[in-house]
């Protein structure tokens, strides 16, 4: 695995405060206020006075999940028609929530259908709005598209769901992953 900034930050400053210049000096990075600036956005360093930083414990950096998990969803819904969470995301939806398979606390699979015939202009439409739909992607979250030839997605929420009937489906043919999910099913 790579050194990231943050790695080089912690090995040669820990918690004690640094400026743009020494970080410069002792990474050799040209553009220091710049991975400085970025480090900060993402919540990996504090800025404490102009041009001094300090690297934030793990225990003080804010937990991104949900904002990345939240722009992928929009980044889905704003896509175009038409689509319908499928899988996973649809059992969530027609369970109002109370039911989500979650295999890592650092990842989200979004599980959506599309019109086989529109299936490449997603994979380009996601690529193009820096959204995973690799296998490979084991953090973050990533979107798993599967392909239908007669989509009709009803709404739960606002939101394109498959219909019920392929959940319901899906809990039968899966009883290990699902249990009692069927009983939680809304509607």
């Amino acid at each position: 695995m790579a050194l990231t900034y943050i790695d080089v930050l912690s090995s040669l400053f820990g918690g004690r405060r640094f400026t743009t210049l020494e970080f410069a000096r002792r990474s050799g990075n040209p553009r220091a206020a710049k991975v400085l600036s970025e480090l900060k956005n993402r919540g990996l360093v504090e800025r404490v006075g102009r041009g001094k930083y300090r690297c934030l414990s793990p225990s003080e950096r804010p937990d991104l999940r949900n904002a990345e998990w939240g722009r992928v969803h929009d980044v889905v819904l704003s896509g175009p028609d038409p689509k319908a969470w499928a899988g996973e995301t649809a059992l969530e939806l027609w369970t109002g929530g109370r039911y989500r398979l979650a295999p890592s606390l650092y990842s989200r699979v979004f599980n959506l259908a599309v019109p086989r015939l529109r299936r490449e202009d997603w994979v380009r439409y996601l690529s193009d709005h820096r959204v995973s739909t690799s296998t490979k992607k084991r953090v973050g979250a990533r979107v798993e598209l599967t392909t239908a030839d007669d989509l009709k997605p009803v709404l739960i929420d606002g939101e394109p769901v498959v219909a019920r009937s392929e959940v319901e489906r899906l809990i039968r043919e899966h009883p290990a992953l699902y249990g009692n999910a069927e009983e939680l099913l809304i509607g």
